[in-house]
């Protein structure tokens, strides 16, 4: 867990907020409504980097041989977004393994 020094409030105002941030792009709205929030902007910031990871295996799907393994690597990223979804609704500022450090070097 990371020690964001979060107070029962925060997270319980943001969580809808954070659960959303891991659907599609939908982590918008965290940068536009709620970005005074540190819960729901830790997820938000983990979320847009799952969604440039599916992007990416989007494109790279249609090259004729390697392409099933970024189909492989699209479905795996979509069970990592599911389980950002279950962290954020049960109140943990855990970070997703690859994906919480990757977040952490970009300044959103």
């Amino acid at each position: 867990m990371v020690d964001l020094k979060l107070t029962k409030a925060e997270v319980k105002e943001g969580a809808p907020f954070a659960a959303l941030s891991y659907i599609f792009c939908l982590w918008i709205l965290v940068f536009i409504f709620k970005k005074d929030n540190k819960y729901s902007y830790f997820h938000a910031r983990q979320a847009v980097v799952i969604f440039f990871a599916e992007v990416a295996c989007l494109v790279f799907q249609f090259i004729p041989i390697v392409g099933i393994i970024f189909i492989l690597l699209n479905f795996l990223l979509m069970l990592v977004s599911l389980y950002g979804v279950y962290i954020s609704l049960t109140g943990e500022a855990k970070k997703i393994p690859v994906i919480g450090k990757l977040a952490d070097k970009f300044v959103i």
